[in-house]
């Protein structure tokens, strides 16, 4: 009995195992990346480039530190996207993560809303950089790191 409880055990912690992550898809700043969803249904490219200190103000927001900025556009390739703005962080070469102001309205900065297939949208992603500068934009889905520009 022991034996096929344990071998039920270990069938379920297989079964329920995370899938392995893929590494991100890494470019060069200015350089396409792309997100494939629903097994391929949905295909979104991101581009971010200009990664730099801002002198744009963010009404409402109170920065911690110093006011980045870098551009964004984002591309519905296949089917209808709305883009996860809040999954950006800015990142220093030391690891520190600085997440995108995605809730400070801005008239340049990008937009979250869906987009058509073939649409492209572009402006500017925020962060409140409180520590070193950073060297690259990664997109992160909470759990791994997707899409890097460095």
């Amino acid at each position: 009995m022991r034996t096929a409880v344990f071998a039920a055990a270990v069938s379920l912690a297989i079964a329920t195992a995370p899938a392995a992550v893929a590494d991100p898809s890494v470019d060069t700043f200015g350089g396409w990346n792309h997100l494939v969803d629903d097994n391929g249904a949905v295909i979104t490219l991101w581009k971010i480039s200009d990664l730099k200190p801002s002198t744009d103000t963010v009404p409402g927001y109170p920065l911690a530190g110093k006011l980045w900025e870098a551009t964004a556009a984002v591309r519905a390739a296949k089917g209808t996207v709305t883009p996860i703005i809040p999954d950006f962080n800015a990142r220093a070469a030391g690891g520190a993560n600085y997440p995108v102001l995605w809730q400070a309205a801005t008239p340049a900065g990008i937009s979250g809303a869906t987009i058509a297939q073939g649409v492209k949208s572009t402006g500017k992603l925020y962060f409140d950089v409180t520590g070193p500068a950073p060297a690259q934009v990664v997109y992160n889905n909470g759990v791994a790191d997707l899409l890097v520009w460095k």
